[in-house]
């Protein structure tokens, strides 16, 4: 598949990056230096504007599938979206950066004459995210996939975890989960029955909702029944956004704070069932005075990383068991977990992750890329030539599991004797180089 993308910054290169293998792939950018950072990846760099139309001809964008603008100039991204429409580009997603681009539906603001497909607010798709894992208690980590019946958790273990009593084979997890990944010591890799899960472990499981919220109970026991307590530092876009969402749940009890009045005037106004707190969330005295260390969940999306790990580090000294924290600069996110920090997400991370599950390679969809890359989930329609067989019998390499069989709008959570069919849907999630290997398997032949 042909995917030409304009920008080679930070979102550009981790799309090359991600798309690389198995597509065709092109990256505009009128920044020559840039070219660099893409001469170990097999895509072709053009140096030019993505604003003209012969610099866009020269990637015969006409012939794209998928043309992706994604500079730091919002009106470059609309102007480079409109020329690749009116050439003939079918599927064309827009960066932006402003929310005046998108309405309060969080539709596109009038860029539908432009003839822009989809239009993405990176700190939208932030928001949400924080959401996922803000609602799942313990986790560090939550994503949801085909329409929200497989979800995926990540969880850290704490000593004296029933988890670890015994091998993976003898734990007897509920029904419709698995464990699919576990992070030991900076390695990655995919559990066998034979493995013994140890404290400060990270998994990675997946399921289906309903058993994926025993999974909760097990990993999690000292969760306390009530509404969450979720404090928020930082009122800007991504915190407004975060407050707007959690404040539908009764679930949760939300409040925010923020140090310029001006802004709070704002987000009181907003803002229906949030405690709006005037003060600076990085003021130990004034945490403490708002008695911050009850809080269940401490979320820090100030727009500055320095002052978020402040914000964090004072949070956990305070006794905040989960912190989730905004991390603008990428190199800064295996920083921020290595001191402790939870949760570490970007605005550019869900950006790439949202626009790699709106690319679908015909049978085939990347759905999330996990672990700053270690690992991947894809989604695979099995070809109608594939020769169904029972899980067991499918000798899909180590670093690969099959998570979940899509079949007749359900979930199946797949053991060794459930069967893989033509034309059904497999979730599958992969450590290693394996991706190509399985397309090939399951949309091939099957042997």
């Amino acid at each position: 598949m042909r995917i030409v993308i304009v920008g080679g910054g930070q979102v550009g290169s981790a799309l090359a990056r991600a798309l690389a293998a198995g597509h065709e792939v092109f990256v505009i950018d009128d920044d020559p230096v840039v070219a660099d950072a893409f001469t170990t990846l097999d895509v072709e760099f053009i140096h030019g504007s993505g604003t003209s139309e012969s610099v866009l001809a020269r990637a015969d964008v006409k012939k794209a599938q998928f043309f992706v603008a994604c500079t730091g100039l919002d009106e470059v991204n609309v102007v480079a979206c409109a020329i690749a429409n009116r050439i003939g580009s079918p599927e064309t997603i827009c960066l932006v950066s402003r929310a005046d681009f998108i309405s309060e539906s969080g539709k596109a603001e009038g860029l539908e004459q432009f003839g822009i497909n989809r239009v993405l607010w990176p700190e939208a798709q932030l928001a949400a995210d924080i959401e996922q894992v803000v609602i799942a208690p313990g986790a560090i980590d939550a994503e949801a996939f085909a329409g929200g019946i497989v979800r995926l958790l990540e969880y850290r273990l704490e000593a004296g975890s029933r988890l670890t009593a015994a091998p993976l084979g003898a734990l007897h997890l509920p029904r419709g989960s698995l464990i699919v990944a576990v992070k030991r010591g900076g390695r990655l890799f995919v559990p066998r029955g034979t493995t013994h899960l140890a404290a400060g472990d990270k998994i990675i499981l997946m399921g289906t909702p309903d058993a994926m919220h025993e999974v909760e109970a097990i990993v999690h026991p000292g969760g306390k029944g009530g509404r969450q307590q979720v404090t928020i530092i930082g009122g800007g876009d991504v915190g407004l956004q975060v407050a707007e969402r959690l404040e539908k749940s009764d679930a949760v009890n939300v409040r925010i704070m923020e140090r310029d009045p001006v802004r709070g005037a704002v987000l009181a106004a907003r803002l229906t069932r949030t405690l709006v707190l005037n003060g600076d969330g990085t003021d130990l005295e004034f945490l403490e005075s708002e008695n911050v260390g009850r809080s269940d969940v401490l979320v820090c999306v100030i727009d500055n990383d320095e002052r978020n790990l402040l914000a964090s580090l004072l949070g956990r000294q305070l006794g905040v068991p989960k912190i989730i924290t905004r991390v603008s600069r990428p190199g800064n996110l295996r920083l921020f977990e290595r001191v402790g920090i939870d949760v570490a997400l970007s605005a550019r991370g869900a950006a790439v992750a949202s626009i790699l599950h709106q690319i679908s390679g015909g049978s085939s969809s990347l759905l999330a890329v996990l672990e700053h890359g270690e690992a991947r989930v894809l989604e695979l329609t099995v070809s109608p030539r594939f020769q169904a067989r029972e899980l067991k019998r499918i000798g899909t390499p180590e670093d690969v599991i099959v998570a979940a069989i899509l079949r007749d709008g359900r979930a199946i959570v797949p053991r060794g004797d459930d069967r893989v069919e033509p034309g059904d849907r497999i979730l599958v999630f992969s450590t290693g180089e394996a991706v190509e290997r399985v397309q090939a398997y399951f949309g091939g032949t099957g042997g």
